[in-house]
Formats: C-alpha cells, structure tokens, sequence
C-alpha cells in the first residue's frame, strides 16, 4: 500500500522518532510503514489520518497489484452462499494463490486448510504472518509438518490448473467472513482467515473427529489455539495499535520490531544445503583468514542496521577495515557479502527478493546458491544479475582479490 506519510512528516519538520511518539507505536514501525513494508490496521490508519487532520484516502492508496490481470483462476467461486471475492483484500487473494502453488509442490490437485496455513504464513505482511511468527511459527517447521500430516500425492499437476478446495476450506473462508463481521469489518484480511481456520475446526478439537489438517500442524508445532485466537482478536480490534506483540513469553524482550531479511529461525535445513553451507564457508575462510581480509561469519548472525532492519543471511562476510573489533552480540552494519543457500523447503522466488533487498540496503554483493539446479547468481548494486553454472568460475574481486571456486566444487561429491 502506497502512503504520503514521509511527505506529510517531512512538511512538518517531524523526525520519525517524534511521529512515533505522537502515535503511541515505535520508530521501526513509522520506518516500515514510510517504505512500505508494512500496512496500518485500520485503527492505527484513523489515527493517523486524524494527526494530520486529513482524509483516510488521502493519505493511503493501494497500489497496482498485477496479480489481479494475470493470476490463474483460483476456483474458489462457488465456496461461499453469499459473493464475498468483493470483500477480499490483495492479501487474502495472495494468501488464496499462495495456498494453491503450495498444493502443487506438495502434488496435490485440492487446496486444504494446511495449505491457506503455509499461505498465511508465506505472504510475511499480514496480521496472520506476524501472530503466527510471534507465537513461533515458521515457514520451513510448517511446511514439514505439513508433509507429515497429509503426505505427498501423485505429482501429476498441470501447471495453471486451478486447484479444488476441500469441504472444511471452503467452510474456512465462509467462517473468516462470519468472524470479519463480527469485528465490524467490510473486507476480508489475513487475520480473519486465521481466525476462520481456527474456529472452523473448534467442534472437532473435543471430539478428536475429522480435525482440520491446518490446526493439526499448529498443535503439532506446539501452539495454544485459544491463546492465538485471542492474540488475532486482540490485534484485529485494534488494541495493539504496533507491530504484533509476543504471545505469552513465547518470544524474549529483545526481540527487534524492524522488517527482517533473510530466515532468523532456528529451524533446521536439509542435509545437501547445511554441506554447502559448511564448503562454502570453509573455501572462504581459507582464503581470507591467511589474507586478514575480513570475517566470515555463518549460522545466520544477525546484522542490525541503522534504520532498524535485520539482515540475517546464511553466511557473510565483512571486509576488516569495516569489522576491526568482533561484537560480542551482533555488528552494527550491513555485511559487505550476503549468501543464501535455497534449502529444500524455500522457495526461490521468496530469497531472490531477500538477496535484492539486501542489496538495497548496503550489501555489495548478494550471492543465492541454488542447489537444484546448481547454479549461483550474483547480486550487485545497479549491475545486471548474474548466473554462474558448473563450468564457471565464482569470483568476489571487490571484495576478495584473487579468489576463485569453481561453481562445481560447491556440490555434495559422490562417492
């Protein structure tokens, strides 16, 4: 959603710091709001709109979202008794798409309750993805439980195709617009659909009888469903007028407000991509190591920046002149070198976005190995992105002067 909240700042001589005070919230929160990395909820959006003394529609427009033109059918038009595709918001029908292409990757031709739970989550923006991220759930630990609960199917998908809800998704999105009207809200966001996946399966919690797959993965996962139901109500009323706050004490005080790049979680990752992980890191460090080049720093070291964003890459590096002294808790700046390793669970599209906006924030070079098809692409400010493959050689030379890995020699060797 596009805003004019800089410009209306700005003409008031406000520092975000001031605005954030005069609207109750934090600076991280007027930072991502201002670059557009966040969208108010409606109380926070009246609020503002009433600071600066100006209409709503004024000072918030959505932007042109093309997955209007051109998204496949999402053949969910028959699901409820009344048309509610008019209530829908660019997320919900994000979370909708998202849901189907997760169906396909798992070889399924149907759309259940699980796969609009991997939606939520993937879509990073919404209500949904916060609650759900501060209660602890992650992308990579749902989508294997997902696995896990309904298996894979045949993998004969066609591509495009559009897939079939089940019975208990369908009666999900009918429940989210119950749950929306009982909030008073005209549209349908991410927050009701939880909240639809949640109490469509609320019979069935007692009886233990034909439970929602997408529940299923969240009590798997160890999450209290009353608590995350009052947690999505709590922020949907507006009594959270922030960024979401933490369940519980599922989260520690220090957790960071600022939009995070990269996968902060603990989860593990496959074993081909944890080997390339451990070759890359040990090629980089016998080179710079002998050279006092810098540091190499791996398992996802937090890089807190000035305007509140985190950057938390797979491995980096950060030339000495910049790192003269190593923090005892985490640098201060933007790494010099982002690397991203695609594990089996990612998905491309989602860390080609990372590794880009991490450039935008001060990386020089941003590196995205990809394992299934073998090849590494090369990220750099205001240059055209590059694709190495097996023949090629990867080279760093503004960074790493004389350094050379043969693209194949990043692979798991067959013995």
């Amino acid at each position: 959603m596009q805003n004019q909240i800089r410009v209306l700042r700005t003409e008031r001589q406000w520092s975000q710091a001031q605005l954030a005070e005069r609207l109750g919230v934090s600076r991280q929160t007027i930072n991502a709001l201002e670059a557009g990395k966040y969208d108010p909820s409606l109380p926070l959006a009246l609020k503002i709109a009433r600071l600066f003394n100006i209409p709503i529609e004024a000072i918030f427009s959505l932007e042109e979202v093309t997955m209007f033109a051109d998204r496949t059918p999402l053949n969910f038009s028959n699901l409820p008794e009344t048309p509610l595709a008019h209530r829908f918001t660019p997320r919900t029908i994000k979370v909708i798409k998202l849901a189907q292409e997760e169906a396909g990757n798992l070889g399924h031709n149907w759309a259940g309750t699980e796969q609009i739970l991997l939606g939520l989550i993937e879509e990073g923006t919404g209500i949904a993805a916060r609650v759900l991220k501060e209660a602890g759930v992650n992308f990579r630990a749902a989508r294997i439980e997902v696995e896990k609960v309904i298996g894979r199917g045949s993998g004969f998908v066609t591509k495009g195709k559009a897939f079939t809800p089940t019975p208990r998704a369908k009666s999900l999105l009918n429940c989210a617009a119950r749950s929306a009207s009982e909030l008073g809200h005209a549209y349908i966001d991410t927050e009701h659909l939880l909240l639809g996946l949640l109490r469509v399966n609320k019979p069935d919690r007692f009886t233990e009888k034909g439970e929602g797959a997408g529940v299923k993965v969240l009590q798997n996962l160890g999450i209290n469903l009353e608590e995350l139901e009052q947690q999505v109500l709590q922020v949907a009323r507006g009594e959270d007028l922030g960024i979401v706050a933490p369940i519980a004490s599922q989260k520690d005080s220090t957790q960071q407000t600022g939009s995070i790049f990269g996968s902060s979680d603990n989860s593990t990752t496959d074993f081909v991509s944890a080997e390339i992980s451990a070759r890359f890191c040990a090629l980089l460090f016998a080179w710079i190591e002998p050279r006092k080049l810098g540091r190499a720093i791996g398992y996802r070291t937090e890089f807190h920046l000035p305007d509140g964003n985190v950057l938390t890459p797979r491995i980096a590096f950060v030339a000495a002149e910049r790192l003269k002294r190593v923090p005892r808790i985490y640098p201060e700046l933007a790494p010099d070198m982002f690397v991203e390793i695609k594990s089996v669970v990612d998905r491309l599209p989602r860390l080609q976005e990372q590794v880009q906006a991490a450039i935008a924030l001060g990386v020089k070079v941003g590196l995205l190995i990809d394992p299934d098809e073998q090849t590494v692409t090369i990220y750099r400010h205001q240059e055209a992105i590059a694709t190495l493959r097996d023949r090629d050689l990867l080279t760093v030379p503004e960074l790493l002067p004389g350094w050379k890995i043969p693209v194949a020699n990043l692979w798991s060797p067959m013995f």
